[in-house]
């Protein structure tokens, strides 16, 4: 699938921090994550560089969603002494502070953030899925942004289901697009993991 990048679009970076790629981590599925993520967000910078050259409305952006855990065993807790809440070197915001950076604590990124109202806001049409872990976090916010219709538009209005699950109003809808890229995710084996953050594709 190609990309159209003359429609608003959001990167969005998840959980791309130190404690999941911790030495006591399980074996992961794709041993090529780092390179093809830190390849994908050179790429899509360039681009924004490119469009931000062409013309001064910017319609496309990095979004980067990072996981604060709960638990103070997990190594994604604020005062863990890995520091395993801090971005990977890889995957670090930009620093002239262009990036919206965002901190959920559950699964989806869309819980406890104001992601679906930035998306909303900027009109963003494609969202481009990457990070970890793919069977969690990258997964459920695909869903969720999907389930939310984030990217979708309905010019008569949304749709309505009566008591009976049955739709009252057939209207419309003008589809954007949701892209998860999996070459620049990673899942994890399952078992022999101490770090007691379930969430995020964690054994507790």
């Amino acid at each position: 699938m190609s990309l159209d990048l003359t429609l608003p679009t959001a990167l969005i970076l998840i959980d791309n921090q130190s404690g999941l790629l911790h030495p006591s981590r399980p074996a992961r599925s794709n041993p090529n994550y780092e390179t093809n993520l830190e390849s994908l967000l050179r790429a899509f910078r360039a681009a924004i560089q490119r469009s931000s050259e062409r013309s001064s409305k910017q319609n496309l952006e990095v979004i980067h969603i990072f996981h604060s855990s709960t638990s103070p065993e997990s190594l994604l807790h604020a005062y863990h002494p890995t520091n395993g809440i801090r971005p990977l070197d890889f995957a670090q915001p930009s620093t002239d502070g262009s990036e919206t950076v965002m901190w959920k604590c559950v699964n989806s990124s869309f819980i406890g953030t104001d992601l679906e109202a930035h998306l909303r806001a900027h009109d963003i049409r494609q969202i481009i899925m990457a990070g970890l872990t793919a069977e969690h976090c990258v997964s459920t916010t695909t869903r969720m942004a999907a389930n939310l219709g984030v990217v979708d538009r309905y010019p008569q209005g949304p749709i309505r289901i009566n008591p009976d699950n049955g739709v009252l109003n057939d209207v419309p809808v003008d589809s954007g697009r949701i892209i998860l890229v999996e070459d620049a995710t990673a899942s994890f084996a399952k078992g022999g993991n101490r770090s007691g953050d379930y969430p995020c594709g964690f054994d507790s």
